[in-house]
């Protein structure tokens, strides 16, 4: 099934708009000061990525580019990626670090998805290993910060210099 690279593209965005919703929903929720601006980092960091993504929607689409590549693979992985999730007022900086380690690992699926079809050109993946590899450095860093705050160590995190 051919599909156009900027439809693609959106379906990407659209994780990251529905990610931005449920954080801001948290943001809402949880009274904990500092764990409330790390969620409102949290959904501004989603906001980015969305928007980083539309300038390449833009290009892809210019570009008329198509791909085969069956698109319910993204769609099923990105439903799967918001089962069970446990959220709440009462979350804790530790429980918040988990739930975005869980969303980054999802979204490398995602990457790891497109990046590894073999009818996509080198070209065609560009966007999809960068983001890949730019989510992966995320993921990292995330999982220091869970790390530390295990060992009652703090972290220093901005999510938007990741």
């Amino acid at each position: 099934m051919y599909k156009q690279k900027n439809e693609i593209i959106k379906q990407i965005q659209s994780y990251h708009k529905q990610l931005a919703k449920l954080y801001f929903g948290l943001y809402e929720e949880v009274e904990d000061d500092e764990i409330k601006l790390l969620i409102y980092d949290l959904y501004q960091h989603e906001i980015f990525r969305g928007k980083y993504l539309e300038k390449h929607e833009k290009i892809a689409e210019a570009m008329n580019c198509w791909l085969n590549f069956p698109s319910n693979k993204l769609s099923n992985q990105i439903s799967e990626c918001f089962k069970n999730i446990k959220t709440g007022p009462d979350l804790s900086m530790a429980d918040l670090i988990k739930l975005e380690l869980h969303f980054d690992n999802c979204l490398i699926k995602l990457y790891n998805i497109l990046a590894s079809e073999n009818e996509l050109s080198e070209t065609t993946i560009n966007i999809f290993y960068y983001m890949l590899k730019k989510t992966k450095k995320e993921e990292t860093t995330l999982a220091r910060m869970l790390n530390s705050s295990k060992n009652n160590t703090h972290y220093k995190f901005t999510v938007q210099n990741i």
